[in-house]
C-alpha cells in the first residue's frame, strides 16, 4: 500500500514537472512570439482589427486600399502599398481577411483601442480562451475527481502545436473554439438558450471552426430552444451589422471578389502545388489533388468522404440516441476534411485527445492509444518543417522530387485525420453512448 501511494506521488510529481515544462514551451511558442516586435507588426489579427475600424467608419472593410489606409502598425510592410494598388493583395497575402461582416461588431470593443494596446488585450483573451478549453475538456472527460487526467489534458492543450501557432499568429480560431466548447458545456448543463447564443457568436467569428459544435447542437435533445435562441440573436446581429453602416455600399462585391482571388490557382488559399504554402492546409484536398489532378474532383472527393463519415456517425447516434465526448471528437475531426482549414484550426483535435486520455484505462484503450499515436505528429508543425528542411538538406531535397512527396509525405496531416476519423467511428460503434453528456 505504501509502495502504491509512493508510486502515485511519483507519477503526480512527474506530471506536475511536465506541466511546468509544457507551460514554458506554450508561453515561448505562443504569447511571447505573438507579442514580439514582428508579431505586433504583422499577424492574423491586424487585418480584422483594421477591417473592423473600417466597418465602424462606414467604409468598405474588404477593399485593399481601405485596408492600406487604416493599417495600424508602423512601419507598414513593403508589400502593402504595391499589392493593394495593383489588386494582388488578396491573392498573394489573403488580405483583407475574408471574415464574415458579422464578426466586426464582436471585435469592435477591441478595435476601438490603439493597436499596441489592442494586440496585448487580444493575446490575453486568446490565452484565457485556451485555458477555458482545457477546463471544459477536463469536465467533459469526467476528470472532476481524477486530477491526473485533468492535468494530462491540460498538458496536451499546451503542447499541441496548432494551439501554440494559433496564439503566436493571434488567430481568431482560438476564441471561436472556446465559444464552441462553452456552448457544449451549456448544453450539458441544460442551458440550451445560452448555447444557441454562443454558437451564433462562434459562427460569426469563424463558421468552419463552429461547424462541429453546430452539428452537435442540432442532434441534442434541447435543439428547439437552442435554435430559437440562435435566431433571436443572429437576426439582430445581422441587422445591426449590415443595414445601418453599409446600406449604401457594395462591400459584398469586394468580399466575393477577394474570395475568388484567394482560392484561384496559385493563390494563397489554393490547395494545389502552385501555391508554395499549400502544405499549411489540413483539409483533404491537398492530399488527393496530386493524385486526381483535378480541383473539382478533389473537392468532390473531400465532400464525399465527409458525407460518408457523417452518415456513419448519424447511424450510430440514431441507434442509441445518446451523444457525448466521443461524438464531439468525431465531428471535430471529420469537419476538418471537407473545407478550407489551416494548421491553426487543427486545435480541434484536442477533443479526440481528451477522449483518448479518458479511455486509456477503459474498454477502448486500444482505440484510445491509436488516436493518440495518430495525433502525436501534431505536437510539431510537421508539414512546415518538412517543407523548410527539404530546401536545405540534400537528402530531403531528393525525396521532395518523388511522386510520393506531395500526396503522402508533405500532406501527411489530412491522411492522419482521416485515419483518426475511422478509428473514432469504429470505437463509437463498439461502445455507443460512451462518456455520455446528455440525451440526443
Amino acid at each position: 500500500m505504501n509502495l502504491f501511494r509512493a508510486g502515485g506521488r511519483v507519477r503526480w510529481s512527474a506530471l506536475c514537472l511536465l506541466a511546468c515544462l509544457a507551460l514554458l514551451e506554450f508561453s515561448m511558442r505562443g504569447p511571447v512570439r505573438a507579442l514580439g516586435r514582428s508579431g505586433q507588426d504583422f499577424n492574423d489579427f491586424i487585418s480584422p482589427y483594421a477591417q473592423t475600424r473600417a466597418w465602424s467608419a462606414g467604409r468598405d472593410p474588404y477593399a485593399p486600399l481601405v485596408l492600406k489606409d487604416l493599417w495600424p502598425a508602423s512601419p507598414r510592410p513593403d508589400f502593402l502599398l504595391t499589392e493593394s494598388a495593383d489588386g494582388s493583395l488578396p491573392a498573394k497575402r489573403g488580405l483583407p481577411s475574408p471574415y464574415l461582416i458579422v464578426a466586426f461588431p464582436l471585435l469592435l470593443p477591441i478595435a476601438v483601442l490603439p493597436w499596441r494596446i489592442a494586440i496585448w488585450v487580444w493575446v490575453l483573451i486568446c490565452v484565457l480562451a485556451t485555458f477555458v478549453v482545457a477546463w471544459i475538456l477536463a469536465l467533459l472527460a469526467g476528470a472532476r475527481r481524477r486530477c491526473q487526467l485533468a492535468l494530462m489534458i491540460f498538458i496536451s492543450v499546451l503542447l499541441l502545436a496548432p494551439v501554440q501557432t494559433a496564439i503566436a499568429a493571434s488567430n481568431i480560431v482560438t476564441v471561436a473554439f472556446a465559444l464552441g466548447m462553452i456552448a457544449v458545456f451549456c448544453l450539458a448543463q441544460n442551458r440550451s438558450g445560452t448555447a444557441g447564443v454562443l454558437l451564433v457568436l462562434a459562427i460569426a467569428l469563424k463558421p468552419t471552426v463552429a461547424l462541429p459544435f453546430v452539428i452537435y447542437g442540432f442532434v441534442s435533445r434541447e435543439r428547439s430552444r437552442m435554435i430559437t435562441a440562435a435566431i433571436t440573436t443572429g437576426i439582430p446581429l445581422l441587422a445591426v451589422t449590415v443595414i445601418p453602416q453599409h446600406g449604401g455600399t457594395l462591400w459584398w462585391k469586394s468580399f466575393l471578389a477577394n474570395n475568388l482571388k484567394m482560392f484561384a490557382p496559385g493563390a494563397i488559399d489554393d490547395f494545389g502545388a502552385a501555391n508554395p504554402i499549400h502544405f499549411q492546409l489540413v483539409n483533404l484536398q491537398p492530399a488527393v489533388f496530386p493524385i486526381l489532378q483535378s480541383r473539382t474532383l478533389a473537392d468532390l472527393t473531400a465532400a464525399l468522404v465527409f458525407v460518408v463519415l457523417l452518415a456513419f456517425w448519424f447511424r450510430a447516434v440514431w441507434r442509441d440516441r445518446q451523444i457525448g465526448l466521443l461524438d464531439l471528437a468525431i465531428l471535430a475531426s471529420a469537419t476538418l476534411l471537407p473545407v478550407y482549414h489551416r494548421f491553426t484550426d487543427a486545435g480541434l483535435l484536442l477533443l479526440p485527445v481528451a477522449w483518448a486520455l479518458s479511455e486509456m484505462k477503459g474498454e477502448l484503450r486500444s482505440f484510445a492509444t491509436g488516436c493518440l499515436l495518430l495525433i502525436s505528429p501534431f505536437l510539431i508543425p510537421g508539414a512546415a518543417a518538412l517543407s523548410e528542411f527539404s530546401a536545405r538538406y540534400g537528402a530531403l531535397k531528393k525525396v521532395s522530387t518523388s511522386r510520393f512527396w506531395d500526396p503522402l509525405i508533405l500532406s501527411h496531416q489530412p491522411w492522419l485525420i482521416l485515419m483518426l476519423c475511422v478509428v473514432l467511428l469504429r470505437a463509437r460503434f463498439l461502445r455507443p453512448g460512451h462518456r455520455l453528456v446528455h440525451q440526443g
